[in-house]
């Protein structure tokens, strides 16, 4: 059985434009010609889920904000900076600001400054869903299904974040080999740390395992 599907189709179920799906599939082995259309191998389609995620259309955004939307959706303390925006949405930090900005706008999401310790007690924004938004509410349903465009591999620093200093308080947090101890630092955050948007936005950066195993202790 034939288990292709055409470029259009995968174009349209993961709300990306042509131009864009034909960029990424180009000199694949699993990607034909098939008359006037193109057609993809699950394989291919497969990779384009993990690059491009999968987005559906929401009246009135663009796939940048609903990216964001998404990405603010699962952090529920709210993510600090525009750069944590980005780097939680997959998104530029130029496309998560003009973003956010819109978001603002529509009362989709709320910017508070909140006392953070990042080394010192420091003032930061910190951007959050508004989840008594009457248009969150009929928005939500939207985003459950929503997959993100999967963050490309990146070497774990190897110590912790002056930021994160108030969650790991005994010991010598300067000292700790953050690879190393990964689900301990995990187990931290979800004990101690909770109540702050930086030390929950770090747990994205941790390896998946350690978190998964963190969570099963609690």
């Amino acid at each position: 059985m034939d288990r292709h599907q055409s470029a259009t189709d995968v174009a349209r179920a993961l709300n990306v434009n042509l131009p864009r799906l034909h960029r990424h599939v180009r000199g694949r082995n699993d990607v034909r010609p098939d008359g006037h259309r193109l057609v993809l191998g699950q394989s291919a389609v497969a990779a384009l889920r993990e690059r491009l995620g999968v987005v559906l259309p929401v009246e009135g955004l663009t796939r940048a904000q609903v990216q964001a939307l998404v990405a603010l959706s699962r952090h529920p303390r709210g993510l600090v900076s525009v750069r944590q925006v980005a780097k939680a949405a997959r998104l530029s930090p130029t496309a998560a600001s003009r973003a956010l900005a819109k978001l603002l706008s529509l009362g989709l999401v709320t910017r508070t400054t909140q006392k953070l310790f990042d080394g010192e007690v420091v003032e930061r924004e910190v951007f959050e869903v508004d989840w008594q938004s009457g248009r969150w509410r009929e928005t939500a349903p939207l985003l459950a299904r929503a997959e993100l465009p999967q963050r490309p591999p990146s070497r774990l620093p190897k110590r912790l974040p002056p930021r994160l200093a108030n969650v790991f308080w005994t010991g010598d947090w300067r000292r700790l080999d953050v690879p190393a101890s990964a689900e301990h630092v995990a187990r931290r955050i979800l004990a101690e740390g909770r109540h702050s948007p930086e030390a929950v936005a770090y747990l994205g950066e941790l390896p998946a395992g350690a978190v998964e195993l963190a969570l099963a202790q609690l």
